[in-house]
């Protein structure tokens, strides 16, 4: 194990790889985040001149990558490169199709918001919460630039998203903050309090902001058949465009509805698998009691992980409960898990659950309530926990070292598709015993082959949001407040090709299992170490690894 695995005082033995300790001296922000708390103080620069120095950087580097010999195929240093290439290119291309700064207000609250919560993990450590208070006093300032920066054609969708992100960011300053302020030392909470008066004022003042761009947002939200085809090849790499990809999900639709229907007749012939599922959801907890209920969910699926020998589960790699932040919680219908930092010390991750809004109207609250009924609960501990997504980030981490570019980069088709699979390895292994949970299984399957389609038809301009909206409901069983929570995450700009990779990586780590199993009479648990000791690059690129 690493040195900064073993315990949260580590201090790391290695460098960071050249690209990624660039990335994170010219985005404080981002390095944060990552765990990595390198000018913890500052936000950075997002002015016009310093994002356009750091695209020709990106460009300068993607063109060195290029040139540079590629290692022998199959070899780890061959993979090394390929993901390499894969994070450069990708990034350069999105950077000149999304102009995020130009046209997405909610980026910059949200960079904001997480750029201070990160350092209000441990009210004990005073150097955090010095920091927090320069990053507090920054905060205008970065608000001003923000507002200059925003000259594009602001789509109407991400218009509201930053309102929404603009009210949360001065909820968050004007009320998490200072609660997190009286458990510091008296002067240093004076400090923390009185900067965070000042940031409030300006979130306040960049609500007005977000409120004048959405009269006249006009702009266009969808990436474009062009933008989607570029990702499906280089950041996914797949050998589909987006017609292919559609078809595809067309075919899994089918299947998903098929299996689903299956169960429902074996479980109630006079009932529609709609009707029971409707039933279903009526068992639910209050909203006070979310954080009790999966967290009791996380240790039953924890023990079962364990005694079916599924993946090696570290000691020291616990997976708590919290709720989502007041300045994210719009786009976050239900919550998620914010897995370990891949350059913090410790391997901790915290499932994140989005509360019951109080203001909301009783309808509102009835379906939130209702889309975290217990069966949704156990059948989604395990693609969030154990050994889903805070288990696969633990080994991501423990099997990178510091100075990869795998350290860094990580793909939703190998997380995503890793948290959906781990449904299909739970019930394989019998943990979905119960025909509730097989039902409900089968409907978030059907729910994520759906998103396929959803997906390609949003961003190629086939699908309105509307009709999303309409297809979540109609074919997924979704309550209203759930669709439209779903169908706004997919209009985002680092959407595109997202909601698809559950499927997509599901199907692919099936069939790179049967094949290694085909070569190796290995054990699940062996196979699972084996797949998880890459990081999370693209699938297809682990067919070709040599054994």
């Amino acid at each position: 194990m690493s040195a900064e695995a073993q315990g949260e005082g580590a201090v790391p033995d290695e460098q960071l790889h050249p690209y990624v300790e660039w990335l994170f001296d010219a985005d404080p922000i981002l390095a944060s985040a990552r765990g990595d708390l390198r000018r913890a103080a500052e936000l950075g620069e997002v002015a016009t001149e310093a994002r356009a120095e750091q695209q020709a950087q990106r460009v300068r580097r993607l063109e060195e990558a290029r040139t540079t010999p590629m290692p022998p195929l199959g070899t780890p240093d061959w993979l090394e490169h390929q993901v390499l290439l894969t994070e450069l290119a990708t990034e350069v291309r999105r950077t000149q199709v999304e102009q995020v700064a130009e046209r997405a207000p909610y980026w910059y609250t949200e960079r904001l918001g997480e750029a201070l919560a990160v350092l209000m993990a441990d009210p004990a450590d005073v150097i955090l919460a010095e920091a927090l208070v320069a990053r507090l006093g920054a905060v205008p300032a970065y608000l001003r630039q923000a507002r200059q920066n925003l000259v594009g054609e602001v789509p109407h969708v991400w218009a509201q998203m930053g309102v929404a992100g603009a009210r949360g960011l001065e909820h968050f300053v004007g009320r998490a903050v200072p609660r997190y302020a009286r458990r510091l030392p008296t002067g240093l909470a004076t400090e923390v309090s009185r900067a965070a008066t000042v940031a409030a004022d300006a979130a306040r003042a960049f609500v007005d902001v977000t409120e004048s761009l959405v009269e006249g947002a006009r702009g266009e939200w969808a990436c474009g058949r062009d933008q989607f085809d570029f990702l499906l090849r280089t950041l996914h790499h797949l050998d589909l465009d987006a017609e292919g990809l559609a078809e595809y999900g067309r075919h899994l639709i089918e299947h998903e509805r098929s299996q689903l229907e299956r169960i429902a007749v074996a479980r109630d012939r006079d009932a529609s698998w709609q009707e029971q599922i409707d039933r279903i959801k009526d068992w639910h907890p209050q909203p006070e009691q979310f954080l009790e209920v999966y967290g009791e969910a996380t240790t039953r699926v924890r023990r079962h992980t364990l005694h079916a020998e599924l993946v090696t589960v570290p000691d020291d790699a616990p997976c708590m409960l919290d709720w989502v932040p007041e300045f994210r919680r719009d786009g976050l219908p239900l919550g998620e898990m914010e897995t370990s930092r891949p350059y913090a010390p410790g391997l901790s991750s915290t499932f994140l659950l989005t509360p019951a809004d109080p203001a909301a109207p009783p309808e509102r609250r009835r379906q939130h309530m209702r889309d975290n009924c217990y069966v949704f609960v156990t059948s989604i501990a395990g693609h969030e926990t154990f050994p889903g997504h805070h288990l696969q980030a633990v080994h991501h981490k423990l099997g990178t070292p510091r100075h990869s570019i795998r350290r860094y980069f990580s793909t939703p088709q190998f997380v995503e598709g890793w948290g959906l699979y781990v449904e299909d390895l739970l019930a394989e292994t019998g943990f979905m015993a119960d025909d509730r949970l097989r039902l409900v299984t089968a409907r978030n399957a059907l729910w994520r082959a759906l998103r396929v389609t959803v997906d390609v038809g949003l961003h190629t301009g086939t699908m309105s949001i509307p009709e999303a909206v309409d297809v979540m409901r109609r074919e997924a069983g979704m309550d209203e407040h759930m669709a439209h929570g779903e169908v706004r995450r997919y209009t985002r700009h680092d959407n595109p090709t997202y909601p698809s990779s559950y499927m997509v990586g599901r199907e692919l780590i099936h069939e790179i299992r049967g094949a290694r199993r085909t070569r190796q009479a290995i054990s699940l648990r062996e196979f699972h170490d084996w797949l998880l000791s890459f990081g999370s690059p693209p699938l297809p690129l682990l067919r070709g690894l040599e054994d």
